[in-house]
C-alpha cells in the first residue's frame, strides 16, 4: 500500500481525503485495523499530530472507529454517501474536541475521586442541585450544556485541589467554545437520560465516600459525551 507525499499546509485535510480514498477503492476494508498514526505520519510525511487530527474527524464521520488497547479500525458499516466539504469541514471541528475529552477524563475522573474524600456537606448538596438543573433543562441543548458544565465544575470545586479545579474550568471553556461552533439546537432525549443518570450516579459515589465508583461513573458520563459527539454531524 502506497500514499502520497502531501504538503503540510494542508496536512489534516489531505491525510482525511487520502484514508477516505483507499477505504473506499478497497485497499482499507471494512473491520481491517489502520496502520499506527506513527506509520502514518511516515508514509504520508506529515506530523503525527495531522494524522491524529484527521483519524478524529473521520471517526466523527463514521468511518474509523476507536478501540482502546488495540488500535483504530474501519467501520464495518461506513456512511453510504460521499461528505462534501462542509460535513469534512464540521467533522474537523468536531473532531478536534476528542483530544478535549481525553484531558477531560484526565482531570474529571481524578476530580472525582477526590471529591469522594473531600467533600462536605454544602458542596455535596450544590453537586445535588447542579444534577437537578441538568435533569431540568428540558430539550434546548445550549441550556443543556450550561447546566452541564456547572455539574462538572462542582465536581472539580468539592475535589479540594484548586491546581486541578482551575485546569479543569480552563477546559471546560474550550468545550463550551467547542460546542458553540457547532451550532447543535436539540437535545437527543436518549442521550440526555444517560448523562442525567450517569451524573446522578457520580453524586451518589461522591456522598458515599466511594472513589473508585466516582471515577468510574464520571468515565461513563464522559463516554457518552463523547458518543453523542459522533453523531452531531452525522
Amino acid at each position: 500500500m502506497t500514499f502520497e507525499t502531501i504538503r503540510k499546509s494542508s496536512a489534516p485535510d489531505m491525510v482525511a481525503r487520502q484514508i477516505m480514498q483507499k477505504i473506499a477503492v478497497g485497499d482499507l476494508a471494512p473491520g481491517s485495523q489502520l496502520p499506527s498514526q506513527r506509520d502514518l505520519a511516515l508514509m504520508l510525511g506529515v506530523g503525527r499530530s495531522s494524522v491524529r487530527e484527521a483519524i478524529n474527524a473521520l471517526v466523527v464521520m463514521g468511518y474509523l472507529e476507536p478501540m482502546q488497547g488495540k488500535g483504530t479500525f474501519i467501520k464495518d458499516v461506513l456512511p453510504g454517501v460521499d461528505p462534501g466539504i462542509e460535513k469534512l469541514t464540521a467533522a474537523f471541528s468536531a473532531g478536534s474536541i476528542f483530544d478535549l475529552m481525553e484531558a477531560r477524563e484526565l482531570l474529571e475522573c481524578r476530580s472525582a475521586a477526590l471529591a469522594a474524600e473531600r467533600a462536605d456537606p454544602a458542596q455535596i448538596l450544590n453537586l445535588k442541585a447542579a444534577v437537578g438543573r441538568v435533569a431540568g433543562s428540558e430539550k434546548e441543548y445550549a441550556v443543556f450544556l450550561e447546566a452541564d458544565i456547572r455539574f462538572h465544575a462542582a465536581v472539580a470545586d468539592a475535589s479540594g485541589n484548586v491546581v486541578l479545579c482551575e485546569l479543569t474550568k480552563l477546559v471546560l471553556e474550550k468545550v463550551v467554545a467547542h460546542h458553540h461552533a457547532l451550532k447543535t439546537a436539540l437535545l437527543p432525549p436518549a442521550y440526555r437520560d444517560v448523562s442525567i443518570r450517569s451524573a446522578a450516579r457520580v453524586v451518589a459515589a461522591i456522598e458515599a465516600g466511594d472513589g473508585a465508583a466516582a471515577a468510574r461513573w464520571m468515565a461513563q458520563h464522559l463516554g457518552a459525551i463523547r458518543d453523542e459527539l459522533k453523531h452531531i454531524i452525522g
